[in-house]
């Protein structure tokens, strides 16, 4: 329990510089906390204008209007995700002055930084809950999100806590970073569902974590079913990786010291 224990101890501290870290982000812009609106609709208009109106990509059984909401409703996770893993793997590498600081424990750098990317997509999300209620009007399922957005804090705090401890010691991830954002994009039904899949490539979306996500919000959005299965598969993998990555940073943060 020492990985809960950790955040809720913490948790006073933690949330005030998540919360100057917002504030760090938009202060100084023209347009300000706006940005926080502006940057899920950008990429959302992009993947529309590409997928919709190039390669005139269509749904059977579904129009223009839905499909741009099932893009939206994979688009916003992907970015907290592609956000907290690239800026968070990096920060105790960004942030050695921390590593003797025991009023802010290194780990906690990491869960700055994943928090701060996931309070883009709780901006993200009441934009895509708001398109759905217009749509579809409400629906007892969207009462699920909540949670579904919380496992996927625990899955991406779980795994960055891995790969900022790996990249302690192995200097040549942070080059790579770029690189396995982009193959995510790729391989996660962001502009697709699963079921579009050919049979032959299905493992990718049965292996991929984020494909799992994306479903899970999708169905409790814009189906209106929440698939009890699949969400327990994923509430169990999220909290084991959440349990393994902070074990393994705890373990390794004596040594960071004499390799950064």
């Amino acid at each position: 329990m020492n990985a809960f224990q950790t955040l809720i101890r913490h948790r006073r501290l933690l949330l005030s510089t998540v919360g100057q870290g917002l504030r760090g982000r938009t202060s100084g812009n023209v347009l300000g906390a706006i940005w926080l609106l502006l940057y899920p609709l950008l990429f959302l208009g992009m993947y529309s204008l590409v997928f919709v109106q190039i390669l005139q990509v269509r749904m059977p059984g579904m129009g223009t209007p839905d499909y741009i909401l099932v893009v939206f409703s994979g688009l916003v996770p992907f970015l907290a995700f592609a956000e907290a893993f690239s800026v968070g793997t990096t920060s105790i590498v960004a942030n050695r002055g921390l590593l003797m600081n025991t009023l802010f424990p290194i780990e906690l750098v990491v869960a700055r930084d994943v928090l701060i990317g996931h309070s883009t997509m709780g901006m993200g999300m009441l934009l895509v809950w708001g398109a759905v209620l217009y749509l579809h009007g409400p629906h007892w399922t969207h009462l699920m999100v909540p949670v579904i957005y919380l496992l996927q804090i625990f899955m991406v705090l779980g795994l960055v806590w891995i790969t900022a401890t790996l990249t302690v010691f192995f200097r040549d991830l942070q080059q790579a970073l770029p690189i396995i954002v982009l193959f995510l994009m790729l391989v996660s039904p962001i502009a697709y569902t699963a079921s579009m899949v050919p049979e032959g490539m299905k493992a990718i979306v049965h292996f991929n974590p984020l494909a799992w996500l994306m479903e899970l919000y999708r169905s409790c959005l814009i189906d209106g079913v929440i698939p009890m299965e699949q969400l327990g598969v994923f509430a169990l993998f999220s909290l084991m990786l959440f349990l393994a990555g902070h074990k393994l940073i705890f373990r390794l943060k004596p040594l960071f010291a004499d390799y950064v």
